[in-house]
């Protein structure tokens, strides 16, 4: 089986609270077990995501950080140089829920990787 994408389309600053409420979903309803695999950005890091890990754990899903400085072991940076490169049109989009549809669907297009969207909308 090919590995999964998941992936949420959000607006405004990411921060801790998206974070630990996207993988408590993710704990909640994929199944087990599970291993996610996150940068090293702070909020990835933050005190409230790293307090959550072994009650996800318990729930079969383990949360481990890339090491620092290594984009080239980050799957999303290939996905994401496939996307602005080759899958969505340079332009200028007019609105943000216009750009939002065009990466949502330059990733349902990628090619060798199976996606799924879990969730809708913004958190």
């Amino acid at each position: 089986q090919p590995p999964l994408l998941f992936f949420a389309l959000l607006e405004g600053p990411v921060r801790w609270e998206v974070v630990r409420g996207y993988l408590d979903r993710v704990a909640e309803g994929l199944a087990k077990p599970l291993k996610v695999f996150m940068d090293n950005a702070p909020f990835h890091r933050s005190r409230e995501v790293e307090g959550r890990k072994e009650a996800w754990r318990e729930r079969g899903l383990m949360v481990a950080y890339l090491p620092r400085y290594s984009p080239h072991l980050n799957p999303m940076e290939s996905v994401w140089r496939r996307v602005k490169g080759f899958l969505m049109p340079r332009r200028h989009y007019g609105s943000v829920e216009e750009l939002k549809e065009a990466v949502a669907q330059a990733l349902k297009a990628l090619g060798g990787v199976e996606l799924k969207i879990l969730g809708e909308g913004t958190y």
